[in-house]
């Protein structure tokens, strides 16, 4: 008769000491850790190339060359220039959830600059726009790189 020893246990006919088995323990929750860890970073573009500046800033006023649409109160108010109601929504929109990526590459094309406002922020800022047949491209002040706009259509961050 086998003395059966108490520091093993068998599982899946695999039969290892204690100390065996947690040190499988051990390597199978840090293998998961990683797996789950390097799941999250499949994207191939940095959380940097990807920015929405305005999306956590509230905006005060849009002009540029031919119009200026200010905030009174909880309304807005064209202060120089047409627009319409709708034409002022789809512009205060398009600026205040616009979407860019880092683009790799030179400014070209024609040129829109617009001023916004924001709350709390003491000088206004100002945007260069470059319309091109493919792309849109930004230039915002104090960043190193050029924008291409991802989202909305390039038509609507002009009237």
């Amino acid at each position: 008769m086998k003395k059966k020893n108490s520091d093993t246990r068998t599982l899946l006919g695999m039969t290892l000491s204690k100390k065996g088995w947690n040190n499988v323990v051990i390597y199978i929750v840090l293998i998961l850790m990683f797996a789950f860890y390097f799941m999250g970073h499949r994207d191939d573009q940095s959380a940097e190339s990807h920015l929405q500046p305005f999306a956590d800033q509230v905006l005060v006023g849009l002009s540029d060359n031919e119009r200026e649409l200010i905030r009174v109160g909880n309304r807005w108010q064209l202060q120089r220039g047409e627009l319409s109601q709708e034409e002022q929504a789809k512009w205060l929109s398009a600026w205040q959830n616009i979407e860019l990526r880092v683009h790799e590459g030179l400014l070209q094309g024609q040129e829109y600059g617009i001023e916004i406002i924001l709350l709390d922020v003491n000088e206004p800022v100002n945007v260069a726009v470059f319309f091109t047949a493919d792309k849109t491209l930004v230039a915002l002040p104090g960043y190193d790189h050029v924008f291409k706009v991802m989202n909305p259509e390039p038509d609507a961050l002009r009237p």
